[in-house]
């Protein structure tokens, strides 16, 4: 059974995830509530995958995150001019910067060390938006965090560790099994604001 359909079908949804949360900081014109640490380490996590999947020469790895990376940046862009008050040019550079000198820095590295960072970041993405949620919802504060966000995060999750149990990669298992778990409990939270 050929697995990297999995692979690519999870990093269509994680790609995806990016657009309702650009969509509604630009419509709403504000990030309230919205983690930037979350949203840099979905770069940097995007970066370490990329360069784990190139050590390995997995292209469903490759092929998946280039994509990913490339529509989590605008996210990290528009959080540092609307939370930061950071200039444009300063705002997209540094994010870009960032992500390039992570994969060199990487693939100087063996897979197992990569592969760590990888699962450390996808251990920790969603834990800082899931404490800024719950504060923000504890307090009666709004949240701009986008629904849809959430949702294709939860589904490229799933799918995502769908392919670490058939490859199989433990890493990527392990990154999965939190995340989905992190994950779930951040659209229990929002979701029961919404009806508030």
């Amino acid at each position: 059974m050929n697995v990297e359909w999995l692979a690519y079908a999870g990093s269509v949804l994680m790609t995806s995830m990016s657009l309702p949360q650009i969509a509604r900081i630009i419509r709403d014109r504000s990030a309230d509530g919205v983690s930037l640490l979350t949203w840099l380490i979905f770069a940097l996590s995007g970066a370490s995958w990329f360069a784990y999947g190139l050590i390995l020469q997995a292209p469903g790895i490759i092929v998946g995150n280039v994509p990913f990376i490339i529509t989590t940046v605008p996210v990290v862009v528009l959080l540092l001019r609307r939370q930061r008050g950071w200039s444009w040019p300063a705002a997209a550079a540094a994010p870009v910067l960032g992500v390039t000198a992570a994969v060199v820095a990487l693939l100087q590295l063996p897979s197992a060390v990569s592969g760590g960072i990888g699962v450390a970041c996808g251990l920790l993405t969603t834990v800082p938006q899931l404490l800024e949620s719950l504060r923000r919802r504890r307090e009666g504060q709004p949240s701009e965090v986008a629904m849809g966000t959430l949702v294709l995060l939860l589904a490229g999750q799933c799918l995502w560790l769908s392919y670490g149990i058939f490859r199989p990669d433990i890493p990527i298992m392990l990154t999965n099994i939190v995340a989905v778990s992190v994950t779930v409990c951040l659209v229990i939270v929002e979701g029961g604001r919404r009806r508030t």
